[in-house]
């Protein structure tokens, strides 16, 4: 991405107009530790997300879309191809680089009935879904995308889920340590959730398919 922010400017103008770390927060849906993250300089390719935080304090910024050099080298999953459930042989096929935890705000999780879940948007800072992001170089996160997006139907019609890209925290932002935003492809289900139940405490237990 051609555009890179630095954090100071951005603390500067929220301390001048006297928010908060939550407020900024609040008003861009995203968590506390992201924004603190954002300011320290420790988000180095620009998502949405930051560009909220710009927009929350007034910063009249506006960001050119990713070019394919600047596209994220993780995917985070939060379902069945989590590593030790049931389609993690799927991901380990695509040779990824190795595996962490994270967590995703802003998003909810849905049990779509059909042994799997699903997550949309909410933008709200306190939704998180817990999961793990898989880390490849930039010759395999094309290869390993073109099967995920076989996996999740994206090309179905209508689509199953659909390929976003957002930012993943790599350990609990309800911690007081900000740590870092890792830009990430996540699937976000593309069905209506009206039947489907919502799973508060965004984590996926369940192994296998129903």
């Amino acid at each position: 991405m051609s555009a890179f922010l630095d954090g100071q400017v951005l603390k500067e103008r929220r301390e001048e107009q006297k928010k908060t770390l939550d407020q900024v927060a609040q008003l861009a849906g995203v968590t506390r530790q992201y924004v603190s993250s954002v300011e320290n300089n420790k988000v180095q390719l620009i998502p949405a997300g930051v560009q909220r935080i710009t927009e929350a304090v007034g910063l009249g910024i506006r960001f050119s879309e990713p070019s394919e050099s600047d596209s994220p080298l993780h995917f985070f999953t939060y379902g069945t191809m989590k590593p030790g459930f049931s389609r993690a042989g799927v991901v380990a096929a695509t040779n990824p680089l190795g595996y962490q935890r994270a967590l995703l705000a802003g998003f909810a999780m849905y049990d779509t009935n059909w042994g799997y879940p699903g997550l949309v948007r909410t933008r709200k800072a306190t939704d998180l879904v817990d999961g793990f992001i898989y880390r490849y170089t930039p010759q395999t996160m094309g290869k390993a995308l073109k099967v995920f997006d076989v996996i999740e139907g994206v090309d179905d019609t209508p689509p199953l889920f659909t390929r976003h890209q957002t930012v993943a925290i790599t350990s609990d932002p309800r911690d007081d340590q900000a740590d870092l935003a890792v830009p990430c492809w996540v699937y976000l289900i593309a069905r209506s959730t009206a039947k489907m139940r919502l799973i508060k405490d965004g984590v996926w237990t369940k192994k296998g398919r129903d």
